[in-house]
């Protein structure tokens, strides 16, 4: 099978946050990097404000096993586990409470955006280059299983520190990067998606299922938005259109053409998210993508669910017409849609004991979790979830 992709170069400069900064809270599954420093390894089941932040989280990005936070003068911190120098800190030495990584601090730089795979991270940073750290893969098994890893070089040990991805060096300059598994994907302002690490499971979206060392650049234009999560990603193109690739873990990227035949568990290269359940006309202006779901707002204020092996397409969820939808999040089992009146919650998003079926919602008040009405963000794919609020 040919792999449709052609290299090229890339190039990020430091641009104006999107949100207001604002405090962090966390919770999940506390060994898997919520940043709170407790004696034990239980989850955190409740939002729990992190201190070591003072209203200053700009981004925050949660991975399987730890989590990156970029404040609002550009700084970065990680947290969690770091047995494979995930964490960029130079060391290997797990940590439950945010640290910073000096390395942008001390040449002078500004982290302008950040993602993670399961033990890499890659970022942009203000002098117009992109930085990869973690694992390079390199024990006898991986080198067996021929296993790639997502620092878009031939590295023969793992990375304890950012480093410079040198084939992405020059220009035009980057909007945003993204994370999976073992592969990493960047956007430039050119609309270019270049992409490198795992392609087993069409991870790279390039029409095969090979594996890349180094970045190399999809024909995918007019990208607007792109997540990655676990091992498949979604794009919102211009006009509406989503496509998504990779790995559909129980319909998550509700790509499925005909609803009740598989053939959506693998996709090597961007296809159409099925929108048969849509009103005429009606166009998706923005989604979220968790491990096991997603989420797909219209022009229409109408939001749809796709996954959680309930539903392989689409389908709209049952809200009130007189609510403004604001914000939204896909998870792992779970979703949370805040309007301008209340937060709706599935299946322990955020309060213990609320499993039920995922398509019954829980009603509360932010105030009621986080102290505050004004949630800036909220979101995580996997086990760690997270809120910026302003108390």
């Amino acid at each position: 099978m040919n792999c449709l992709t052609h290299s090229g170069v890339f190039k990020s400069l430091w641009t104006r946050p999107l949100y207001r900064a604002g405090n962090l809270y966390t919770w999940g599954a506390h060994s898997l990097g919520c940043g709170i420093n407790h004696d034990s390894q239980s989850d955190q089941l409740r939002p729990r404000r992190i201190d070591a932040f003072n209203g200053n989280v700009q981004k925050v990005y949660p991975s399987e096993y730890f989590t990156a936070v970029i404040t609002d003068n550009g700084d970065l911190y990680t947290f969690g586990n770091n047995n494979y120098g995930q964490l960029g800190l130079g060391n290997t030495e797990e940590q439950q409470t945010p640290q910073l990584v000096k390395y942008f601090r001390d040449k002078g730089l500004k982290v302008v955006d950040v993602a993670l795979g399961s033990n890499h991270g890659v970022a942009l940073a203000s002098d117009g280059n992109v930085y990869t750290w973690g694992s390079a893969n390199n024990s006898f098994l991986d080198q067996l299983l021929c296993r790639p890893n997502g620092l878009g070089d031939n590295y023969a040990n793992n990375l304890l520190q950012p480093q410079v991805v040198e084939k992405l060096a020059g220009s035009p300059k980057g909007k945003f990067v993204s994370a999976g598994i073992n592969y990493s994907i960047v956007v430039n302002e050119n609309n270019q998606v270049y992409v490198w690490g795992a392609g087993k499971r069409g991870e790279l979206g390039n029409g095969c299922s090979l594996n890349f060392k180094y970045p190399d650049q999809i024909w995918l234009t007019q990208s607007k938005k792109i997540k990655s999560c676990f091992a498949g990603t979604l794009a919102l193109l211009n006009e509406g259109i989503v496509v998504g690739w990779g790995r559909s873990y129980y319909g998550s990227l509700g790509v499925r053409q005909q609803e009740y035949v598989v053939t959506d568990l693998e996709n090597y290269s961007p296809t159409p998210v099925n929108l048969k359940y849509f009103q005429p006309n009606e166009k998706v202006v923005d989604f979220d993508l968790g491990y096991n779901l997603s989420l797909f707002l219209t022009d229409q204020n109408r939001i749809y669910l796709s996954g959680y092996d309930e539903t392989y397409v689409p389908r709209p969820i049952d809200l009130p017409k007189d609510e403004k939808i604001l914000k939204f999040s896909a998870s792992n089992n779970s979703f949370a849609i805040l309007t301008d009146k209340n937060f709706y919650t599935s299946n322990e998003y955020v309060i213990p004991q609320q499993k039920r079926n995922l398509g019954f919602l829980f009603k509360s008040q932010p105030r009621e979790l986080f102290e505050s009405t004004n949630i800036e963000q909220f979101g995580g794919g996997y086990r760690v979830r997270y809120a910026v609020v302003n108390n």
